[in-house]
Parts: C-alpha cells; structure tokens; sequence
C-alpha cells in the first residue's frame, strides 16, 4: 500500500513537470519579432510527448489514489488518510485536480495549428 501511495505524489509532480516543459518549448516557437511570418512554427515531437505524458501522468496519479484507497478499506476498513503514506497521497491527489486543467490546456497548445501574425508591414 505504502508504494502505491508514494506513488501518487511522485506520478503528480511528473505531470507538473511535463506539462510545463512542454509549456517551455511552445514559448520557444512564439518569436513575433519579424512582422508577417510564421507565429507558430511546426510543433516538435518533443512538445506534443511532453504534453500528452503530463497528461496521462496526471490521470495515472488519480487512479493509483483510487486503487490504494479501495485496497485500504477492503483490507483495515479505515480511509487512506488514515497512514501517513496514505495522506500524502489524499493531499497530492487534491493538488493533482488543479493540475490536470492546466495539463488539459498545454495539450490544447500542443495541437493548435501555426498562424500568421499581421503586425507590421505586410506589403
């Protein structure tokens, strides 16, 4: 029960830190300094993995929390935050819900086309 409920937190911050590493290599594609070109280039692979991994990662994490919350009432009858272990897993589960937003919204980013930017001279 204890690694399944280490695992929640970890499987949390692995979320977090794809997502924004995917949030980094989009700010890298976002160059509006040469009027009428290209805002969004092409996404890199490396973008679109990150964001999905954040994802899934994130998903992970609430169904590992679920699963070892169903295995301690089945087994002692008490609630998960009733071990240490198991509370650090409640607590990082409840940080994972405003996570997986954000995860949501850095895959949106990943998979939204290039566009042009019309600042400028154009002609």
């Amino acid at each position: 029960m204890s690694v399944r409920a280490v695992l929640v937190p970890v499987l949390t911050v692995l979320g977090v830190a794809c997502a924004w590493f995917a949030q980094v290599v989009e700010g890298h594609r976002l160059d509006q300094s040469v009027p009428c070109k290209a805002v969004r280039a092409a996404v890199p692979l490396t973008e679109y993995s990150a964001a999905w991994a954040g994802l899934v990662f994130g998903a992970a994490a609430v169904v590992v929390c679920v699963l070892a919350a169903k295995n301690v009432r089945r087994r002692s009858a008490m609630g998960l935050w009733s071990t240490k272990p198991g509370l650090l897993a409640y607590v990082s589960v409840w940080f994972n819900v405003t996570a997986i937003p954000f995860e949501l919204l850095t895959l949106l980013m990943a998979h939204t086309p290039a566009a042009t930017w019309g600042g400028g001279d154009c002609g």
